[in-house]
């Protein structure tokens, strides 16, 4: 039979504290780094918001994690507003507490576990160390984060979201709504436009727009995608016009929305699924963009002439590290594009997914030497292809000599290959 283990002297000075509120208060200014975390959880399953009001104002990490600790449940919202009211302390009393170094509350999900964890208390921004000077040169008080991840969809926020941007609002200049991660669905626009201008746009770096099928919310939405200027990831999926438009239209509404992304100087990954609005307007996309990507994936698109014709010509394709390219059929299209493409960056490209492409034996053959020039390439996915006996006995001997070089290609061929 098993025995549980005595509590430890920590846990029992936590447990004795919190049987009196006011004493526990007071043992704040003295109470150890160390102590926080858990006594913090425990004052919060307790429902001691005097303590949970003091520990804030006192707490002694850049970061406080509720996302790792709560669950968005029932509790979530009286616990979020108590910590509220603690940074409400923070925001206008004249003296900060002296041994609070709170920058950031992050309310993005994470694993339970995380919250035991003391590097998830230690993340901040550099600019969070820096005091903010005034035209007079006297300094102001740093200015706090809330962190959240959102999905913005048709009909509004849930509670908890709408209360905490109603609570920023109601504090401008006061508190930095930061998003690092943000969905954006349809109609959502028309919305959640005050959401938007809470939040702060340079804080996303995570983006997906999802079945915008209208050209009307497609424009509205242009200058806020040019605000996102630390933009690193980039979905847009299931593009179409649900209303008729002439081509003037369409060019108009395509460029204003394409010029946002010379703005992107961050940008490392671009994913483009479903773009049928985009069709023959991909080099207008890829010329604004004016720094390298690392993964470029094009996924169920369908390619005009002029799209895969100058998809190499760009800057922003010219040190890709990941070329996914699946179930976009290839079979019309000259391999030449692809050739000129795994030449340029031959220096930098690991993974290479033409699953489902349906390209010819022919068209595969076409670009084997320049995929032997991918000194750094680690896995070729040719599944869905159509791939002769002499390309395998081709591709196995450039990976043998690979082998002999000390590397080695990861190559997933079609099942019945």
């Amino acid at each position: 039979m098993s025995c549980k283990s005595p509590p430890s002297l920590q846990e029992l000075a936590e447990t004795s504290l919190l049987r009196n509120q006011a004493m526990a208060v007071s043992a704040v200014d003295d109470l150890p780094s160390v102590f926080f975390p858990s006594l913090f959880k425990k004052a919060c399953r307790k429902n001691s918001s005097e303590v949970v009001v003091a520990m804030v104002q006192a707490w002694p990490f850049p970061c406080l994690p509720l996302g790792a600790m709560v669950r968005k449940k029932a509790a979530y919202r009286r616990i979020l507003e108590i910590i509220l009211l603690g940074l409400d302390g923070l925001l206008f009393q004249n003296a900060r507490h002296g041994r609070c170094r709170l920058r950031v509350l992050d309310l993005r999900c994470m694993p339970g576990k995380t919250w035991n964890k003391r590097p998830v208390f230690m993340v901040h921004d550099p600019s969070e160390n820096q005091a903010a000077m005034g035209h007079s040169g006297t300094e102001l008080k740093p200015q706090l984060k809330v962190v959240i991840d959102l999905v913005l969809k048709e009909g509004p926020l849930m509670s908890v979201e709408s209360f905490l941007v109603q609570w920023v609002g109601q504090r401008e200049g006061l508190i930095h709504l930061c998003c690092s991660k943000i969905q954006i669905w349809s109609m959502a626009l028309n919305y959640h436009r005050e959401v938007l201008e809470r939040l702060d746009l340079d804080s996303i770096q995570e983006l997906s727009l999802l079945y915008m099928n209208n050209p009307t919310c497609l424009l509205n939405f242009s200058p806020y995608l040019g605000r996102m200027r630390y933009l690193r990831s980039l979905l847009l999926s299931c593009f179409w016009s649900g209303v008729f438009l002439t081509p003037v239209e369409k060019d108009q509404v395509i460029t204003q929305f394409t010029l946002q992304f010379v703005k992107l100087k961050h940008l490392q990954s671009l994913h483009l699924d479903n773009l049928f609005f985009l069709e023959g307007h991909l080099d207008q996309l890829f010329w604004w963009l004016k720094a390298p990507l690392e993964t470029l994936l094009v996924t169920h698109c369908f390619l005009s002439k002029s799209d895969w014709t100058h998809m190499a010509e760009f800057l922003c394709t010219s040190q890709l590290k990941h070329l996914i390219l699946k179930c976009v059929k290839l079979t019309h299209l000259s391999p030449e594009p692809l050739r000129v493409l795994l030449l340029k960056t031959a220096p930098t490209l690991m993974t290479l997914d033409l699953e489902g492409c349906q390209l010819m034996n022919s068209q595969l053959s076409a670009i084997l030497p320049a995929l032997r020039s991918c000194t750094q390439l680690s896995l070729f996915n040719f599944s869905g292809n159509y791939a002769s006996k002499r390309f395998l006995r081709k591709l196995a001997d450039h990976q043998m000599k690979l082998r002999l070089r000390g590397s080695q290609i990861t190559l997933v061929p079609s099942c019945d290959d």
